[in-house]
């Protein structure tokens, strides 16, 4: 894939906050304490989860097997309707087709300058076309899934229903889930 992805424009501010957290060691100082107080709520909904989670075995081995990419990183087609910045529960189809230059980053919720530069680091579809053409995966689905932010993750539940069902669709075998 040639190119590199767009970038939805974000405020300001918050680009230069982004930076800022990333870059300088105040700024991941401060970072890593909010981490560590957002990863106490965080730990509180993964308690009211059900104790067993849903497993479902590979039915046939990891060579033979659909392989396709859920990510919340907000990638999309550029010609796709952009993920709404503040928080959006849609999601959007992308297709293994897809090409670096038609793609955007529509998420401010994270430094996006890496992304930019390496499209694989939130999104990794040319690594995975990759493992498909070495023979590791039996092929890449037909179309993969992006989400953007989302301020009540308790919200997610339901397009993640849809996205599963897409999944079932397409025979899809093994989702890999890529959050940014």
């Amino acid at each position: 894939m040639e190119g590199k992805p767009h970038l939805t424009p974000v405020k300001n501010w918050r680009e230069h906050m982004l930076r800022w957290a990333n870059d300088s060691a105040r700024g991941q100082r401060i970072v890593r304490w909010l981490g560590g107080h957002v990863a106490v709520w965080q730990f509180r909904l993964l308690a009211s989860l059900p104790d067993e989670q849903p497993w479902s075995p590979l039915s046939r081995p990891l060579s033979a097997a659909t392989v396709a990419l859920v990510t919340t990183s907000g990638v999309h087609l550029c010609a796709d309707k952009p993920f709404h910045l503040d928080s959006d529960t849609s999601f959007r189809f992308v297709p293994r087709t897809a090409r670096l230059d038609e793609l955007c980053i529509s998420h401010e919720n994270y430094d996006r300058r890496d992304a930019q530069k390496d499209l694989n680091l939130i999104f990794p579809l040319e690594r995975l076309l990759e493992l498909e053409e070495a023979g590791v995966i039996g092929r890449v689905a037909e179309m993969n899934f992006s989400m953007g932010f989302t301020k009540n993750p308790q919200k997610v539940r339901e397009p993640g229903r849809k996205i599963a069902a897409q999944l079932v669709r397409q025979h899809v075998d093994l989702a890999l889930l890529v959050p940014a």
